[in-house]
């Protein structure tokens, strides 16, 4: 079975669609056959000929274009909801893609009321690979406070700024395209094993934040926003802020996560999303739709 997945900015830029399209092919291989058709390859239809499957993950006329073409060669078209609820998914489901695949369960009952009759909507959440991403034995000698996110509005990573500025015995390391810190996703696992706890409050049409699975992987509790998505992933393993544009209530909150201990119940909520245990789920999809 051959799988392709329609990735413009892969190998270019390393975000949420890309590093998840790369994860997928690692883990699914040797089972299934992922190829990542990146650049203006991904619009080369006679090649989409070679695959059985074919999903396209930059959204709109990429999803449009798609969509027309496999009805006429006759391949299923997959869309997985990176975008998370809002026009650009609104548009994926209304181009009736045999598949929606939700990360969450929240979004799914979202995208029930956009779509058409013939789109069959299910859920497999994003997964980490928790061999890569794990605990360390280790003292805190400071309070690391890590935020990963992107320079981009959404992120709000100026939240988590403007919070810390409160918590002079808080230390702020923002990793991210854009920000003050980038390191490659290989080094990713020693980024969040030298901080002590994690907040990330993006707004709410964030479809997931594949970061909270890797920051519980290495154990760090986690401060967010206070929202279903959220709730669902992070379960116990955080502390969830009603209004994090209040400066005082997500300095708080981080406070409070500082000085907590929380066992190693982030871990125990990563492990839920396993590759290990996730996998067999995207297996299930693709020989379904054979």
């Amino acid at each position: 079975m051959k799988v392709a997945i329609l990735s413009f900015h892969s190998g270019a830029i390393n975000r949420g669609a890309e590093t998840w399209a790369h994860n997928l092919k690692i883990h699914l291989s040797p089972e299934i056959d992922v190829e990542i058709v990146v650049g203006w390859f991904t619009y080369n239809f006679l090649h989409w000929f070679n695959f059985d499957i074919i999903i396209p993950t930059n959204g709109r006329l990429q999803v449009l274009l798609a969509r027309l073409v496999t009805w006429g060669i006759q391949k299923p078209l997959v869309v997985f909801g990176h975008s998370g609820p809002g026009a650009d998914d609104k548009w994926n489901l209304w181009c009736s893609p045999d598949v929606f695949v939700a990360f969450s369960n929240y979004q799914a009952e979202w995208a029930k009321k956009f779509k058409l009759p013939r789109t069959k909507i299910i859920v497999i959440p994003h997964a980490v690979d928790t061999k890569l991403f794990k605990p360390v034995d280790k003292r805190f000698k400071n309070n690391v406070v890590l935020c990963v996110a992107a320079n981009h509005p959404n992120k709000r990573v100026d939240l988590v700024r403007n919070a810390v500025k409160l918590l002079p015995q808080a230390e702020l390391v923002v990793v991210g395209s854009g920000q003050e810190v980038q390191v490659s996703f290989e080094k990713m696992p020693e980024v969040y094993q030298q901080a002590k706890v994690f907040c990330f409050v993006p707004w709410k049409r964030e479809a997931f934040g594949l970061v909270f699975l890797e920051a519980m992987a290495c154990n760090l509790p986690i401060i967010t926003i206070d929202d279903p998505v959220r709730r669902e992933i992070v379960g116990d393993a955080g502390i969830f802020v009603d209004h994090p544009e209040d400066p005082a209530e997500l300095a708080s909150a981080i406070k409070k996560a500082l000085n907590r201990d929380g066992g190693d119940l982030p871990w125990k909520q990563a492990e839920k999303f396993s590759w290990s245990t996730i996998t067999s789920s995207y297996i299930s999809l693709f020989k379904s739709l054979i």
